[in-house]
């Protein structure tokens, strides 16, 4: 290793993604020590998992238990059908955000592609072999 106040030339060149030995890490060393907090959450997964979480509800009198996320979505249903119109636009935008994360259906061929089609006539024209050479 060379020392930090050593004039002699290093053996490498030191320049773009070739640091000076001394400054670099050493085996077993991390750049970051302490790192993440082992089963430390984003905000997204704590919000998704809570969301997941069941609470018991009593249905129709029957005691169900039921995801935070399934009673909030009964809830905005049921609020945005009693005509609260605040509920109804944050249900639609809901539904419209819904569309446009979707992908667009293929409308043009309900089969699939050009090779669904071809395995297909290849099924259907043994399956026809087959009928054929079964009668007597």
């Amino acid at each position: 290793m060379c020392p930090a106040n050593d004039d002699t030339p290093p053996s490498y060149d030191i320049g773009y993604r070739r640091p000076p030995l001394h400054s670099r890490f050493q085996p077993g060393q991390s750049g970051n020590p302490k790192g993440k907090i082992k089963g430390q959450q984003n905000l997204k997964s704590e919000l998704l998992d809570e969301l997941r979480s069941k609470v018991p509800v009593v249905e129709e009198g029957k005691r169900r238990l039921l995801s935070k996320q399934s009673i909030i979505v009964k809830r905005m249903v049921s609020d945005a059908a009693k005509g609260d119109a605040k509920a109804r636009d944050q249900l639609l935008r809901l539904l419209d955000q819904m569309e446009k994360a979707q992908p667009a259906a293929r409308t043009a061929d309900p089969i699939g592609d050009a090779h669904d089609v071809e395995v297909l006539a290849r099924f259907r024209a043994e399956l026809v072999k087959s009928i054929e050479g079964s009668k007597p």
